[in-house]
């Protein structure tokens, strides 16, 4: 089946909401190529072109700050509760979080299994909403939002990255990059030279026709990397990034993250339980079951105050 195919299949089957939610699972990531000044240059032009402004959020190509002030949270958690029914008894898996993150951190959400940190993620990314408590991005109460205009925002503002890779197997390296400007309705040739120019700043510019069975691990994130900058999301969220990577794979996924949050001032939000990931954080907040235990301010690469064991 092919791309235009497998798209107009899912437009006439599933609604906008369920059509979005399959959006959700791509990677958000940016362009490296402050050595190549005319790619740069090209990724621009490409950028400023035909941009929608549906979502009624601030978002810019020139990437203008979203919050009005650098005091003011873009997301902000309020006495936030998640609470599961299992069965006749209630599972209080977050329990009175507040939380602010602002524009432009280096976030890192820290917690062994089991804490809550996967939980937190899903509010954090509007992937569902609190029982209890209130959940403000940009200073919108998501709670009180339209799935339509959830799956908006999920779509232009947030990148996923997540530990598995969520390609399509009966897709090639391109078509996957291609998906979320296809339901973004981007013009086609417009949308094929974006797809040309991500593969290649993610040095896949020659696996552009191979299926993801074809391709490394590690080749399967960047490919996931690829197709979710297309959207250019302010935000972008990471669950466990590397953890399906070896060492030296995972390394450079966090600094090509690194290099965005650097380079183009983007808010890197990194759920995990890896230690190691602390180094790139500006702030941690280390959570244990469903509470914070503290948040800690740091300078980029210094030691962490918290030890292996304390993870378990």
């Amino acid at each position: 089946m092919t791309l235009t195919e497998i798209i107009e299949n899912f437009k006439t089957k599933l609604n906008p909401s369920t059509i979005m939610d399959s959006l959700e699972k791509t990677a958000s990531f940016y362009d490296e190529s402050e050595n190549d000044s005319e790619a740069s240059g090209s990724w621009e032009e490409l950028q400023n072109q035909k941009r929608s402004s549906s979502t009624g959020f601030s978002h810019s190509s020139e990437r203008s700050r979203l919050t009005s002030n650098e005091r003011e949270p873009l997301i902000k958690l309020t006495d936030v509760w998640k609470i599961y029914q299992m069965g006749e008894v209630e599972f209080a898996a977050l329990k009175g979080i507040d939380l602010d993150i602002f524009e432009g951190e280096f976030l890192v959400v820290l917690g062994p299994s089991g804490s809550g940190k996967s939980t937190l993620m899903n509010l954090l990314g509007c992937l569902d909403i609190p029982s209890e408590g209130t959940v403000y991005l940009n200073s919108n109460d998501i709670s009180e939002l339209e799935e339509s205009e959830l799956a908006r925002i999920r779509g232009q503002m947030i990148g996923f990255i997540f530990q598995s890779f969520n390609l399509i197997p009966t897709l090639s390296t391109e078509e996957n990059v291609l998906l979320p400007l296809e339901f973004q309705e981007e013009d086609a040739h417009l949308a094929r030279r974006k797809a040309e120019y991500l593969l290649d700043i993610v040095g896949l510019s020659d696996k552009k026709k191979n299926l993801p069975s074809q391709l490394s691990g590690g080749q399967r994130q960047r490919v996931a990397i690829a197709r979710s900058l297309a959207v250019n999301p302010p935000i972008i969220l990471a669950d466990e990034p590397t953890g399906n990577l070896d060492s030296k794979t995972g390394d450079y996924i966090l600094e090509f993250l690194d290099g965005l949050h650097e380079k183009e001032g983007k808010t890197i939000i990194i759920v995990t339980h890896d230690l190691d990931l602390v180094k790139y954080a500006t702030r941690v907040v280390y959570i244990r079951d469903g509470e914070i235990e503290k948040i800690e301010i740091r300078t980029k690469k210094e030691p962490s105050t918290i030890n292996e064991s304390d993870m378990n």
